[in-house]
């Protein structure tokens, strides 16, 4: 399972644009079974040397391009765990502007046997319609499901690894007070709001939609 002190690895500018380079320089390709991964938030940078807290501080470890292969999650997950293991549950809540790369984050750090509470994935699962396409008419039982899930998170309900809250939560109060409630550790999207306008802009369907979203998330922010 992923352990939190490679959080601010995978967090970091440094990485990301490391990652997005190899994806550019090797192309939106599994290195392991060669399937074409269009959405590349889900092709994930394989570290071949396992990370450990005394390695993960080292860029000539994580930052190396030769010890990195890009997965699909497939392939990942057939992989021998690239952390170094515990038998302790971790609860992490991701936030920060749409476009900063949440999605990208939790993708690269969960396991297998991890849970993924994504608001988004929710109505998708639901509804069967696109990632970002929310009918307003499912909110009540999306939101339920929601809740329930929440709480088998703060219970420590089942047999799950590690739990991954993925949302925007913009208002310092209300993810301090969940985070409070879930034993959760905060993880911030770092960003600004132009590299995330830049990155809805690329979307040609729902750029405009989400350069509003964007917009009002960091006119709602509080640090």
């Amino acid at each position: 399972m992923a352990q939190g002190f490679a959080k601010t690895l995978y967090a970091s500018k440094e990485w990301i644009k490391l990652r997005r380079n190899l994806i550019i320089e090797r192309g939106p390709v599994c290195q392991e079974c060669g399937a074409v991964v269009v959405d590349t938030s889900k092709l994930i940078g394989h570290h071949t040397v396992k990370l450990t807290p005394q390695n993960v501080t080292d860029p000539k470890v994580t930052l190396n391009p030769a010890l990195i292969r890009l997965a699909c999650h497939d392939c990942h997950n057939k992989q021998p765990h690239h952390f170094c293991s515990s038998k302790q549950r971790s609860v992490y809540l991701v936030y920060g502007s749409p476009c900063s790369g949440k999605t990208t984050l939790v993708n690269q750090m969960a396991e297998r046997g991890d849970i993924i509470l994504d608001i988004d994935s929710l109505f998708h699962a639901i509804s069967g319609m696109g990632m970002h396409d929310k009918p307003n008419n499912l909110r009540f039982n999306v939101f339920a499901l929601r809740d329930k899930m929440l709480d088998m998170i703060k219970t420590r309900y089942g047999e799950w690894h590690d739990a991954y809250i993925v949302g925007g939560y913009p208002g310092k109060g209300e993810r301090e007070r969940l985070a409070v409630e879930l034993g959760a550790e905060l993880i911030y999207c770092e960003s600004t709001i132009d590299e995330c306008k830049q990155r809805a802009i690329a979307d040609q369907v729902r750029g405009k939609d989400m350069v509003r979203w964007i917009e009002k998330w960091w006119r709602d922010f509080e640090p």
